[in-house]
C-alpha cells in the first residue's frame, strides 16, 4: 500500500509532467529523479538504522517522513499552482519514508513464517503485483486528473499502510500476550 501511493504518479506520469507540470517528454526526470534519490536514501537510513532501532521504530519513522510528505504534498497541490520544482519534491520525501518501511516490514511480515519464508516471500510479491495492477488499472486513471486527486491518492494509500501496520501490530501483540 505504501509503494501504492508513489506507484499512482509513475502510472500518471506523462499527465502529471506534461500536462501539469508543463515539461517536455524529454523531462521525466523530474519525477524519476527525485522520487529515485529518496529511494536511495531511505534504503541508506534503513542500513544505517538497523540494529539501532527495532524494526517497530524504523517503520514508525518511515511512516512519519511519508505523513509529513503527504501533508506537504497536499498543501502544495492546493496552495500553489503545478509547478517543478515544488510539485515533485513532496515525492522525494516520501519515496524516502517508504524505502525507510520496507525492509522492516518486510521482515516482520515474514517472520511468522520462519519455516516457509520462500513461500510467504513469492505470496508477497504476488499481492504486490496484484495491488499494482488494480492500482494500475482502476485507481491511476481516477486520479490523475489534476495534482489535488494525486495528492489525495498519495494520502490514502499512505493512510491505509499505516492503518494496515496497526492492525498487523495489534493482532501480533494480542497473539505475544
Amino acid at each position: 500500500l505504501n509503494f501504492c501511493g508513489f506507484f499512482v504518479y509513475v502510472l500518471s506520469a506523462p499527465v502529471f509532467l506534461m500536462t501539469h507540470l508543463g515539461v517536455s517528454e524529454r523531462d521525466f526526470l523530474w519525477l524519476f529523479g527525485p522520487a529515485m534519490a529518496g529511494l536511495m536514501l531511505g534504503n541508506w537510513l534503513s542500513g544505517r538504522l538497523a540494529g539501532r532501532l527495532t524494526p517497530l521504530q524504523c517503520i514508525a519513522r518511515g511512516y512519519a517522513v511519508m505523513a509529513t510528505a503527504a501533508i506537504v504534498n497536499l498543501a502544495v497541490s492546493h496552495a500553489l499552482p503545478p509547478g517543478v520544482p515544488w510539485s515533485v519534491l513532496p515525492l522525494f520525501l516520501y519515496t524516502t519514508g517508504m524505502a525507510l518501511t520496507m525492509a522492516p516490514l518486510t521482515l516482520l511480515a515474514l517472520d511468522p513464517f520462519a519455516g516457509e519464508r520462500g513461500l510467504a516471500a513469492s505470496c508477497q510479491t504476488f499481492l504486490q503485483a496484484g495491488t499494482n495492477g488494480l492500482v494500475a488499472g482502476l485507481v491511476a486513471p481516477l486520479l490523475w486528473g489534476s495534482t489535488q486527486t494525486l495528492a489525495l491518492g498519495m494520502a490514502g494509500f499512505a493512510a491505509l499502510g499505516a492503518g494496515a501496520t496497526l492492525a498487523w501490530t495489534a493482532i501480533a501483540r494480542r497473539q505475544a500476550g
